[in-house]
């Protein structure tokens, strides 16, 4: 929980940290007045930029390349945020090979052959897990999903502190680089700069103002779209159907060729993909975040084989809300306790960092039941039907009874699958008992009468 409660205030921090480091290293930025003057090209930024040979005859060559500049860094950033460790391994491929020899030692960590060799290793891992996980029996390759959500979440903190900053800073430097000589270029002065257009906006020629204006608002888009990406990874773990598995697949590969597939044809054609992405990724952050939250507990249980202790109990019962209600939304991750006045109230935080709040449940909770993987709070509708409330973690399904007495909850149940699970393992184990008592009789049979019929199994 603390690695969600972080990785924002972490990227913001790492990406802010990226930015001033960079630009405290350029030279003294030419002044907006004198970019239109120009009739030569600005000297080429430091090292630290990325800028090589073949990024300068790009300069050189294309007018509109603020435009395609940005676009292309939108497209680099929401490719990534779908698949972050194949999205920087292959950013950092196609960089180190596009790059000359002698500059590719000015080329940022991700283009390191060791970075983006080890990442696509990795993607190759995951590639053979899911083609062979499909023969696999559900109880191997389960465990396996929801260690791909780690893995998912740890390249996700890493892009987005020490990835997208810098992409956010190549952005903001080739954009603050003139493009052609005013004099022969397509472009018209006003063109060339916001400060010769606006005078009022002249600050945003300075270079440090511009990285601390993209760099946020590319890291905020990361973070959009990744849960939004993250939240399939969390639907493929937990669904139990391998052809909803293969359908979630295959829908976020569309989604990640989409993207790629547009940025390759136009950058500006890529830019036209990513927005709509972007703002529906923007809508969705609240359900893609709890759903995240939801499958992160839920993994974190079941992998290590979590198990709530006594002291657990004493601090809240930790569940998540089953439907909504109370201004709550479904998943809504929270404790439950008992007050002083003995009526069930829920302390849960909005995003996990804001203030704590504390909703009273003006219906009681009158049921426990005993699921497969997690017990089930629930309350009785008008009809008397119990009703799922609170879906509790994964590491209360040993202490039911307990949880059922710091509640003050006496009504235990089972689930429809657990009871059917039930039923299965005592017919399994009838059959076996009576296989062995008709070997048994036949051996009997054999040994004291050999000419007797044997005994039929009833």
């Amino acid at each position: 929980m603390m690695l969600l409660r972080v990785i924002l205030f972490l990227s913001l921090a790492c990406g802010l940290s990226h930015a001033a480091e960079a630009t405290s290293k350029d030279p003294k930025a030419t002044p907006p007045s004198e970019v239109a003057k120009a009739a030569t090209p600005a000297p080429a930024p430091p090292a630290s930029a990325v800028i090589t040979d073949a990024d300068m005859q790009k300069i050189k060559a294309d007018p509109r390349l603020p435009g395609i500049a940005l676009s292309e860094g939108i497209s680099q950033v929401t490719g990534t945020a779908i698949s972050p460790l194949l999205g920087v391994s292959a950013v950092g491929a196609w960089k180190y090979i596009q790059t000359p020899a002698h500059q590719r030692h000015l080329l940022p960590w991700y283009c390191n052959p060791w970075a983006w060799g080890m990442g696509l290793g990795l993607v190759a891992l995951v590639l053979l897990k899911d083609v062979f996980g499909a023969a696999t029996p559900t109880l191997v390759k389960k465990p396996l999903d929801f260690a791909e959500l780690f893995e998912d979440k740890l390249s996700a903190l890493v892009a987005s502190t020490a990835f997208v900053p810098l992409v956010a800073l190549a952005m903001a430097q080739v954009n603050a680089i003139p493009v052609q000589d005013p004099a022969t270029s397509m472009v018209t002065p006003a063109e060339l700069g916001l400060a010769t257009a606006t005078p009022q906006l002249a600050f945003l020629e300075i270079p440090w103002v511009r990285v601390a204006i993209y760099t946020p608002v590319m890291i905020v888009s990361f973070l959009v779209v990744w849960l939004s990406s993250h939240a399939i990874n969390v639907l493929i773990a937990l669904s139990p159907f391998r052809l909803v598995d293969a359908a979630l697949k295959f829908s976020k590969l569309c989604l990640l060729l989409l993207v790629t597939g547009a940025s390759l044809i136009h950058p500006l054609l890529g830019l036209v993909v990513c927005l709509p992405i972007i703002g529906l990724a923007a809508y969705l952050s609240g359900w893609a975040f709890r759903f995240t939250v939801f499958g992160t507990i839920f993994g974190w249980d079941l992998l290590f084989f979590r198990k709530a202790e006594s002291g657990d109990l004493k601090e809240g019962v930790r569940c998540f809300t089953a439907r909504k209600s109370h201004g709550l939304p479904v998943r809504t991750y929270g404790k439950l306790k008992v007050n002083a006045l003995g009526m069930h109230v829920f302390h849960h935080r909005s995003w996990l960092i804001l203030p704590a709040r504390e909703v009273a449940l003006d219906q009681p909770l009158d049921g426990v039941t005993r699921g497969l993987l997690h017990p089930t709070i629930t309350r009785s509708d008008l009809q008397g039907r119990p009703r799922a409330a609170f879906l509790l973690s994964p590491r209360y399904r040993h202490c039911v009874d307990e949880v059922g007495d710091h509640l003050g909850i006496q009504n235990f149940s089972e689930s429809p699958m657990r009871r059917g699970v039930a039923a299965v393992k005592v017919w399994f184990t009838d059959v076996a008992m009576a296989s062995r008592t008709l070997v048994v009789e036949r051996g009997n049979v054999s040994a004291n009468a050999p000419g007797q019929p044997l005994p039929r199994l009833q």
